[in-house]
């Protein structure tokens, strides 16, 4: 009697081929995730923003301005202030802060002949993908 086996179902092979392709597929899925975390970090580091304060054709009357940028947590994140000679402020004062993009309140005093005037205004920064921000102040000249 020989000693013969059923034939039965080979060996599986071993599983090569898909440790392979998760080789080859790791080192793009960690790219495409540090580009993600360096987009998102990205968003929330300071960068130039491009404010501009709209005077209009009172501008002569202004000779100071002082800005307060004020973060939604109350902080003040950025202050500045610029005086002008009287008559030669501007009709448009632009200024370029180095914040994060967001929500910012920001408290503006106008120095003019007639004395202070304030307002807070309520603005979203977006960078360089969002453009100027335009705030107007042509009203704030004439209310006392």
């Amino acid at each position: 009697m020989e000693n013969e086996e059923e034939p039965g179902p080979p060996p599986p092979a071993p599983a090569v081929a898909p440790v392979r392709r998760r080789r080859k597929l790791l080192p793009i899925v960690v790219l495409g995730a540090g580009a993600l975390i360096a987009a998102y970090l990205g968003s929330k580091s300071p960068h130039e923003q491009h404010v501009n304060l709209v005077l209009g054709a009172g501008a002569d009357q202004v000779t100071g301005v002082e800005l307060q940028y004020v973060a939604l947590d109350g902080e003040v994140v950025r202050a500045t202030r610029m005086t002008f000679e009287p008559g030669k402020a501007p009709r448009v004062v632009a200024h370029q802060p180095e914040l994060a993009d967001g929500e910012y309140r920001l408290r503006i005093d106008l120095d003019t002949r007639e004395g202070r005037r304030s307002v807070e205004r309520r603005v979203t920064l977006h960078g360089a993908e969002g453009g100027t921000t335009q705030v107007d102040l042509t009203q704030l000249r004439t209310t006392p």
